[in-house]
């Protein structure tokens, strides 16, 4: 019994020293965030649609191991302008506009509070999501894949209903055409390590 309580202590002793190790080499630093896309896919009575935006700023602070391995994101910050998003149809996006209250509220921004990353590069990222002025807390799942030199890609989508965010699905055509509440919202960055 004595010789099996030494085990034991000898394991739970080199177990903290691993974590201590393991916590002495990994590093957190602040980035900017580059390649940054934003989509929002949607539906309506006519045919499908899409609005993209490629600006915005992300600034995140990324942990990684000895390997280059994205292994935490404790905080991350994003914010986009509402009018950033563009379709093909300067119409639609007017009327997106106004479904967004883009006037009164110009930017899009999400502020993450908690967020993991698994060993396989999964995220998730909990947050508070701001819409047309209204703040919701969302969960966001993406994947993180290395890209070379010391690059990672996080990209992920996430379906939504505007109506949540108090946003009125916008009609076109004096209401001939309307839009389906649900929209996907799909977000892809790169991360320097």
């Amino acid at each position: 019994m004595y010789h099996s309580a030494i085990i034991r202590k000898g394991i739970a002793t080199l177990l903290f020293v691993h974590l201590i190790v393991a916590a002495a080499f990994a590093q957190t630093k602040s980035v900017v965030v580059s390649g940054i896309s934003l989509k929002v896919n949607g539906t309506s009575t006519l045919h499908d649609w899409e609005m993209k935006a490629t600006s915005g700023t992300c600034t995140a602070d990324i942990t990684f191991n000895p390997a280059g391995q994205l292994t935490g994101i404790p905080a991350l910050s994003y914010t986009v302008a509402a009018k950033a998003l563009k379709s093909e149809h300067s119409g639609m996006d007017d009327n997106a506009y106004k479904a967004l209250k883009a006037k009164d509220n110009p930017n899009i921004t999400f502020k993450l509070t908690a967020g993991t990353v698994a060993a396989d590069g999964t995220v998730k990222a909990q947050g508070q999501l701001t819409i047309a002025g209204t703040t919701k807390a969302v969960e966001l799942i993406a994947k993180a894949t290395a890209a070379g030199s010391g690059k990672s890609v996080i990209k992920g989508s996430k379906i939504l209903n505007m109506t949540d965010f108090g946003v009125t699905p916008p009609s076109f055509m004096m209401g001939a055409m309307k839009t389906g509440n649900a929209v996907t919202i799909s977000y892809e960055f790169t991360v320097q390590h």
